[in-house]
């Protein structure tokens, strides 16, 4: 009966312990939305933002890293635009939201986004290891190879597993599905990634 008593205090102790960390923690921590919605210091040197000034193509773009980080796409998505709208060569928006599109599964406008950028800078090879990602996830290995060979001579370091499996006559056309996808027939990861 003593030995309850104390495992009851005991366990008493831990919660309230847990409770005072969670509340210091918790408190602490913020959602993309709310990150969002603060304002990031200017770099030393650069001039203050004006408090009410409207957001930044940077302010977009930074938000819709917070958001990729967090795998919320749709408003990743949407702060890219919004980069895009103020900065429409803007090559990390475009990149960014090509992965975007790439990881939400919408292919095709990955692809635009990812060609965009190489209408803009034919050599920035993260562009084109990108597309070869979603070329070879829509099915087009021939695309998708010619892609990750150009991202190589752009000096750009690729999954040389995918690279192969790409040159392999009999591989299949697209990644195989959940649960049933070997790693050495699995496409690079998109590069160039929110940071």
């Amino acid at each position: 009966m003593r030995a309850t008593g104390v495992n009851r205090l005991l366990f008493l102790t831990l919660i309230l312990g847990l409770m005072c960390f969670c509340q210091q923690g918790c408190d602490s921590q913020q959602s993309p939305e709310e990150s969002a919605k603060q304002k990031t210091p200017p770099a030393p040197g650069a001039p203050a933002k004006e408090v009410g000034a409207p957001p930044t193509a940077d302010d977009y773009l930074n938000q819709g890293k917070d958001f990729l980080k967090a795998q919320k796409h749709d408003e990743a998505i949407a702060r890219f635009t919004e980069a895009l709208k103020l900065s429409p060569k803007s090559i990390q928006a475009l990149n960014n939201r090509g992965i975007a599109y790439c990881e939400k599964g919408d292919f095709d406008k990955a692809i635009a986004d990812f060609s965009q950028i190489i209408q803009i800078d034919p050599q920035y090879g993260k562009a084109y290891n990108n597309r070869a990602v979603a070329l070879w996830y829509k099915g087009d290995r021939d695309k998708a190879k010619e892609d990750i060979k150009k991202a190589e001579s752009l000096g750009i370091k690729v999954n040389q597993a995918a690279l192969e499996a790409l040159s392999k006559p009999g591989a299949p056309g697209a990644p195989p599905g959940p649960g049933t996808s070997p790693k050495s027939t699995a496409p690079p990861a998109p590069s160039g990634k929110a940071k």
